[in-house]
């Protein structure tokens, strides 16, 4: 295993290794701005009441829904190659306001502020990674996908890994206040705000015309229409499969997740401790998929295939809501939360972007971002409203909500195969 890691390093052809370099820190410093506040986050999804989560998530994709057109409106009008720079600078403006609302304004106002802080930080986690992926698809073909997106996989998990463990870091100031009146938690944002304006300047070097099908493609403006996202998806067989692949994925990890939350919550009443556990998950996370990334993402996506991968994770999915239903003690979240997002990060997030290689330009502009934002929001909304109300309406008992997961999960497992049979993966 070592060895054939040694072989592909080494083999990478001299032109691209700089790109990938350049691509592997990209994506480190991206997710190390987005780890560094999402213990903080999880912490105030805790804080907010679990029965009230489905109405923040819902909230969320209401702002996806109108975030999307508006998206797609300013990508027809702004340089592709462009993109992420213009955006990831937006999010760093709104770091910036929610760093001075919350040490500026009356302690009145931090309940909103932080609600707020909720709201916004779903919404940035999925259009920070997704923008990126955009211009990694748009720059690598599908050939160099295979061999590079597991490697470029490996920095964005160091980067996680050094924002989860400065987020446990500043836990000590987290603890010195069990109400988050201080400002202490959102001393983490000019971190991430640092990292996220060094993701910016990498970005620059990123265009999309070193792809030679885009070369071709080049010469067609980008639709200037706000909905042809969803028109694409509406009349599209591949991005219908895809689109329902989303929606299924996070709504049954959302399910396991909202009862992992009622775990942590019934392990423990003191913040600090929940939000240190929150980002140990996240260290021991990140070594693993740095093992799978490394050694196994690009082996297995060229030997087993991408449809396998896919088609796995349903089952994945329901074992783990499962384990959590006949097993529910803290240790088990740590562990099943633990594989799910090594599997995540290290394969399925990497098949499913090699997926996307294959799609026309404007659908890898916007109907992918549209996917990765809008539809897996849904799925976490469906999701979380069924743990939260669905199964007391349905009068099920906690074992019959998870086995009423079945046929989600098979489902998904056959979305997954049919995306890939149709783009002849």
């Amino acid at each position: 295993m070592i060895e054939n890691f040694k072989k592909r390093i080494f083999d990478i052809p001299i032109q691209d290794r700089s790109s990938l370099l350049r691509a592997f820190f990209f994506f480190y410093f991206v997710l190390c701005s987005w780890y560094t506040i999402r213990p903080v986050r999880n912490e105030m999804a805790v804080q907010a009441g679990l029965e009230n989560l489905p109405g923040l998530l819902s909230i969320v994709l209401l702002v996806m829904l109108i975030a999307n057109p508006v998206y797609s409106w300013l990508v027809s009008r702004i340089n592709r190659n462009r993109i992420v720079l213009y955006f990831y600078l937006f999010f760093i403006l709104n770091l910036l306001a929610f760093f001075f609302s919350w040490i500026l304004l009356d302690a009145s106002w931090r309940p909103l502020v932080a609600k707020s802080f909720y709201i916004w930080c779903n919404v940035f986690s999925f259009f920070v990674v997704s923008i990126f992926w955009v211009s990694m698809i748009n720059y690598f073909s599908g050939s160099q996908a295979k061999l590079y997106f597991g490697i470029i996989s490996a920095g964005g998990s160091i980067g996680a890994f050094s924002g989860s463990s400065i987020a446990r870091f500043f836990s000590t100031q987290v603890c010195g206040s069990v109400s988050l009146s201080d400002w202490g938690p959102f001393s983490l944002i000019l971190i991430s705000v640092i990292s996220l304006s060094i993701a910016c300047f990498l970005s620059m070097s990123f265009t999309s015309e070193k792809n030679e099908r885009d070369k071709i493609l080049a010469s067609d403006n980008i639709s200037s229409s706000a909905i042809e996202p969803i028109t694409d998806i509406a009349t599209s067989p591949v991005l219908k499969n895809l689109s329902l692949y989303m929606v299924l994925w996070t709504c049954l990890m959302t399910f396991g997740w909202m009862i992992a939350l009622g775990i942590v919550q019934e392990w423990s009443t003191d913040p600090c401790e929940r939000t240190a556990f929150f980002a140990r998950i996240e260290q021991i996370v990140t070594p693993l998929t740095l093992i799978c990334q490394f050694l196994l993402t690009s082996f297995i996506l060229r030997t087993i295939g991408i449809r396998k991968v896919l088609i796995i994770y349903g089952f994945i999915l329901f074992a783990a809501i499962y384990f959590y239903e006949i097993y529910p003690q803290i240790m088990t979240v740590l562990i099943v939360v633990s594989i799910l997002r090594t599997f995540e990060y290290g394969l399925s997030k990497p098949a499913r972007e090699s997926l996307f290689t294959k799609l026309e330009i404007e659908q890898r502009y916007k109907s992918t971002v549209f996917m990765d934002t809008f539809f897996t929001r849904g799925g976490e909304v469906i999701g979380s409203w069924f743990a939260a109300k669905g199964v007391l309406i349905l009068g099920l008992s906690s074992m019959g909500a998870t086995l009423f997961m079945i046929p989600f999960a098979a489902l998904l497992s056959w979305t997954g195969y049919r995306s890939s049979k149709l783009l002849d993966e």
